[in-house]
């Protein structure tokens, strides 16, 4: 009898053992990994992973990761691999959607309204949500205070002034400076319907986008006011030296020209053609693994991220949010440098979310350079722009 109850008795133990075991493991398994490009405000992003995570029972670890798709895929098969990816440029977002990465956003996880306009845009690939936006930034007008007395707010008011005062700095023979102009005379990268970018209809040769050109071309040739060889970084070097009043920048260049003691403010861009200039946001985006056990957990995690984090995210590393009423906190208000930043968005959009995109590039840069010499007129220039593009993108999809 006294055996019997002895061997009960170790079987109970082995039992509440075993159980204790499963709720052990359970508790093991409730963990997210969630990998940032934010390298800056990865600590902050951990921060706010531990509070999300303490009050939801998961351990939440943030790791800085600039992944390419190729490594991300590899990845998620692991036990261990990313459930997140959080604060991705929108532009590669739909490299990953097309790889069958990622997951898509269900229509209750945010309210569009709530963000800025370009911010949702850069969220949707083929006319579905993949992601919800986290942070934006676009370009602004930097002025010399030394120099600039008063602000030109129209590009040709710009062009008269700036021909004084060393020109207006910035790499004119890139799409991301020049979208602007184009979009101000009625040309397109891809046509924009339905949620959905068409890439089949391009709209870098019509009659408006040829204007721009012009323009364009007129910037060096006739006003000398940009320079054949100029980068992005000779022209914020420039600008940040004095040799001229005018520079198109952004947000991240704002502590280098404080630390070089330049004298300087922003604008908000002036008008072309009188009409808006609308100039290219860039959106850090999240989304989450495809493959993912924990999808909807970590769908929870960003979104607390976006609702809480936006102050903090902004002070380390100057993203100003995606969330519209986020962009009012005082730390924003009160900064006359990200106002500015803020308002420009509204008159900005993302530059594409397709895999296309990345074939335009090169092509749009040569084609500039080609019209500056002389070999071509803007119309010939505009023409093969489209025309060189077609080609680079049937060459992509036919997977040569």
């Amino acid at each position: 009898m006294k055996k019997r109850i002895i061997i009960s008795a170790m079987s109970l133990m082995i039992a509440i053992g075993s159980l204790v075991g499963c709720n052990y493991a359970k508790k093991e398994d409730a963990k997210l990994t969630i990998w940032t490009n934010m390298e800056v405000e990865a600590k902050t992003i951990q921060k706010y992973a531990n509070e999300w995570g303490s009050k939801n029972g998961y351990k939440v670890e943030v790791t800085h990761q600039s992944p390419s798709v190729q490594q991300f895929a590899q990845a998620v098969k692991s036990k261990d691999g990313p459930d997140a990816v959080v604060g991705i440029p929108n532009d590669q977002l739909a490299d990953y959607v097309n790889a069958d990465l990622a997951d898509e956003v269900s229509n209750d996880l945010f309210k569009e309204s709530d963000f800025s306009e370009a911010a949702v845009k850069a969220s949707y690939v083929a006319g579905k949500k993949y992601a919800l936006p986290l942070s934006v930034e676009t370009t602004a007008l930097f002025y010399n205070t030394d120099l600039v007395s008063k602000v030109p707010s129209t590009w040709e008011e710009l062009v008269e002034q700036a021909s004084k005062k060393g020109g207006v700095q910035f790499d004119a023979t890139s799409i991301y400076y020049d979208l602007g102009f184009v979009r101000a005379c009625g040309g397109y990268i891809f046509n924009y319907k339905g949620g959905a970018y068409d890439v089949s209809d391009i709209g870098l040769a019509n009659d408006g986008a040829i204007k721009a050109y012009e323009f364009i071309n007129d910037l060096k040739n006739k006003y000398n006011l940009v320079s054949g060889d100029i980068t992005a970084d000779i022209a914020r070097s420039n600008f940040q030296n004095g040799k001229c009043a005018y520079y198109i920048g952004g947000p991240w260049d704002i502590d280098g020209f404080k630390s070089a003691g330049t004298h300087f403010a922003i604008s908000e861009m002036p008008t072309f053609n009188g009409k808006p200039f609308v100039t290219p946001v860039g959106t850090q985006v999240s989304f989450v693994s495809k493959v993912s056990k924990n999808k909807e957990k970590a769908w929870e995690f960003i979104k607390y991220l976006v609702d809480n984090g936006a102050s903090e995210m902004y002070t380390v590393g100057n993203r100003i949010p995606a969330k519209i009423s986020e962009q009012g906190i005082d730390k924003i208000k009160e900064d006359k440098y990200a106002k500015v930043f803020a308002t420009q968005i509204n008159n900005g959009e993302p530059m594409p979310t397709v895999s296309e995109m990345g074939q335009l590039w090169e092509i749009h840069t040569n084609n500039i350079r080609s019209m500056w010499s002389g070999e071509q007129t803007a119309s010939q220039a505009a023409n093969n722009i489209v025309k060189q593009l077609k080609e680079a993108i049937e060459l992509m999809n036919s997977g040569k």
